[in-house]
């Protein structure tokens, strides 16, 4: 095996980790609409979201990441988590 081919290999372990850790996150949506039923709170929570991409701003800030990319793939994540969520309770458009 060729440098090159050890080293897609070990991206390609990384993007199964990376995947799986989305789709955990993903799951942990039924959770999460629970605790807003049981709140009050719309599932669409913009403080949270706010939360969540500036601590992922500050995180890629102090690992030299692109912040714009690292904002764009966090505002993704809070997508797939509210479509989520909507599915759950019924008012999903996936199919």
């Amino acid at each position: 095996m060729s440098e090159l081919e050890a080293v897609r290999n070990e991206i390609k372990e990384i993007d199964m980790e990376i995947l799986a850790l989305i789709g955990k996150r993903v799951n942990l949506a039924e959770k999460v609409l629970e605790s807003k039923r049981i709140n009050g709170t719309s599932i669409n929570d913009h403080k949270q979201n706010e939360m969540v991409i500036n601590r992922a701003l500050n995180a890629a800030t102090e690992l030299n990441l692109d912040v714009g990319s690292v904002k764009a793939i966090f505002e993704i994540l809070i997508r797939m988590s509210i479509e989520r969520q909507n599915e759950l309770s019924g008012r999903g458009s996936l199919p």
